[in-house]
């Protein structure tokens, strides 16, 4: 292995072993709804209440600024659509967010971080995106499917500042010289200052692209 290939190997790792780490402790969060799912209807308090420890001992002891449970619609005994969010370093709950600007109900469930572990049935990590709903900041979310007798009855997940990620990521990706793009070529977190949060890279453009694994992420260097 070349010292260059193992500075490329290095920034892989360690984006891996962040949001690896985030869906482990997702997987804890499904496991509960899961639960309580599978022994009858639950409405929004229920669901709510469930949750709220894990969350906020998540919330506690990681590097994210937001989690908690989106409900599929209709999932719910009381409410068509729900979720049970919690942000910010006092926890703040964030539940039947309305849409900016109108005061309508928000229908997520037609955001990316929603549609596709409804589509797939797998984790997904969605972003780079501008959340207008909770920070009105970069952010890349991580989310699961909670599934219930073969319905999918939510997803639960986790929201990370790409401003945190930069702390995290730039050490090492300031290393091997190396940009961190979502599977759309988009630009997360990049050594090249000319290349800012959403940028569009031409992967074939460049000779070395590793992808991150189980993850819509690669780590690519010129």
């Amino acid at each position: 292995m070349t010292v260059q290939t193992a500075e490329l190997a290095a920034c892989v790792d360690r984006v891996e072993q962040h949001f690896h780490g985030l869906l482990t402790e997702l997987e804890a969060m499904r496991a509960i709804l899961v639960d309580r799912f599978d022994r009858g209807p639950v409405d929004s308090t229920v669901a709510r209440t469930a949750i709220e420890p894990t969350v906020k001992a998540f919330l506690g002891s990681s590097d994210i600024v937001g989690a908690g449970y989106v409900a599929a619609r209709d999932a719910l005994s009381d409410t068509p659509l729900y979720l049970a969010w919690w942000q910010g370093d006092d926890q703040h709950l964030l539940a039947e967010a309305d849409a900016p600007g109108t005061n309508d109900p928000l229908d997520y469930t037609r955001h990316p971080w929603f549609r596709t572990p409804e589509r797939t049935g797998e984790p997904h990590v969605t972003g780079p995106y501008v959340d207008f709903v909770c920070t009105d900041e970069y952010v890349m979310t991580s989310t699961a499917p909670v599934v219930s007798r073969g319905r999918m009855v939510g997803v639960v997940g986790a929201d990370t500042l790409v401003e945190t990620l930069e702390k995290l990521l730039l050490p090492t990706l300031g290393a091997a010289g190396a940009t961190l793009v979502n599977d759309l070529g988009r630009t997360v977190v990049s050594a090249d200052p000319h290349l800012a949060t959403g940028s569009l890279l031409d992967l074939g453009a460049y000779p070395e692209v590793v992808a991150c694994d189980r993850l819509p992420l690669s780590v690519l260097r010129p």
